[in-house]
Formats: structure tokens, C-alpha cells, sequence
């Protein structure tokens, strides 16, 4: 088998959650006086924490407000948000999960939200307890684009970079990847904008695609 992990981002490739993360931003800019236009606030997809402060350099909203209060507030009301409705997963999500533990292969979630977050959504779709591991933001003074994230989850998994298969939706997200060296599927999710995916090895417009590539 050419792979022996299955990696995977949440936000847009587990749940279709990219919507909710940008209108719950785009509420909090507007309090704080900023006018982000969409394709400008497309480009932030998967980055976390460190959108709040190239936004703050950008914009130079309300200097009393740090970066870290912007970002627990966000998360506040992100999960007042995904624990009052219903979690869906994306298609074909929690067959290639299945497929891939079936396979043998080892199985992780690296994602720019938090763990609790996180623990979330795979309890509520019913795949945390086929993840190996999970790495979050929580766990990374840098997020993606940069490959930290990526390096980590190899690390825990005990396996070279290039022996991980992940799946990503988000322009930050394949830039991530392939700087970790990993092979990436990106999962063109017309819910989290119009992303450049053109780094991506592989580019797939539904997720039943990707069983084929672990053979």
C-alpha cells in the first residue's frame, strides 16, 4: 500500500462548518468597525488565531483588544453555534474513514480549531474513536499555512511526512501539506469559496473519490 495514514482537516472536509466560521467573523469585524470584503476573507480559510492578527496590522482596529481575546471569543460563539444544531457530516466522509481503518491504515485529525472543538464534531459523526491521534491549533504557536501542524501529526503517528495521505479544503491547507512534504488530496468544497488548490497532487470534487487513491 503507497500510504500508511489517512490525515484529515475538519472544517470543510468533515463538516461542512466553513460558512458558520466566516459568518460568525464577519459579525465580530463588523463590531469592531471592519469592512472585510468576501474574497478577501475567502483567503483565511484554515488559518486560525493568526487571522486576528494580520487583520489587527491591516486594519488597526481597537488596539485594547489582543489578538487571543478575538480569538477565545470566536470560539465561544463558534460552539454556542455547533452544539445547538445538528452535526452533519460531509458525503462520503465516514465510509472513507471505515474504508481506510478496514485498510490497516492509521488515521488522524490536524485542524486549525481547538481540541475541544474537535472532540466535538468526530464524537457527533462517529469517528473519534478511529482517530490515532488529534492535533489542533491548541497545539501550535504557528497554523497553517505553515507545515508545523502537518510535521507534528507525522511525528505522533511515527512515520515519515511522505508516507501521509491528507485531505484539505482550504488554499492555507495544501500549501501546509506539501511544505510538510505529504501527499494531498484537496477536496473542492464550494462552501469554503473559491480556493486555489492548484499545489495539491490531487484535486476531487466529492470525497467517494478519494477510497480509489489508497489502494
Amino acid at each position: 500500500m503507497k500510504y500508511k495514514a489517512v490525515v484529515f482537516d475538519m472544517d470543510g472536509v468533515l463538516i461542512d462548518s466553513e460558512p458558520l466560521h466566516k459568518q460568525i467573523e464577519q459579525e465580530m469585524l463588523k463590531e469592531l468597525g471592519v469592512n472585510l470584503p468576501h474574497e478577501e476573507h475567502i483567503k483565511f480559510a484554515g488559518v486560525g488565531k493568526e487571522m486576528w492578527t494580520i487583520l489587527k496590522e491591516q486594519y488597526g482596529y481597537n488596539r485594547d483588544i489582543s489578538e487571543e481575546e478575538l480569538h477565545v471569543e470566536k470560539r465561544k460563539r463558534y460552539l454556542g453555534q455547533l452544539t445547538s444544531r445538528p452535526i452533519k457530516p460531509i458525503e462520503g466522509v465516514v465510509e472513507l474513514v471505515k474504508i481506510a481503518k478496514k485498510a490497516g491504515l492509521k488515521l488522524a485529525v490536524a485542524s486549525s480549531s481547538s481540541t475541544e472543538n474537535i472532540n466535538i464534531v468526530t464524537k457527533a459523526i462517529g469517528i473519534f474513536t478511529d482517530m490515532d491521534i488529534i492535533v489542533s491549533g491548541d497545539d501550535m504557536p504557528r497554523t497553517k499555512p505553515y507545515p508545523d501542524i502537518f510535521i507534528k501529526t507525522a511525528e505522533l503517528l511515527k512515520l515519515h511526512t511522505n508516507e501521509c495521505l491528507v485531505i484539505e479544503d482550504s488554499s492555507n491547507g495544501v500549501k501546509a501539506a506539501k511544505m510538510a512534504g505529504m501527499y494531498c488530496v484537496a477536496f473542492r468544497n464550494p462552501n469554503s469559496g473559491n480556493q486555489n488548490l492548484s499545489l495539491a497532487d490531487k484535486i476531487v470534487n466529492n470525497i467517494q473519490e478519494i477510497p480509489e487513491l489508497l489502494a
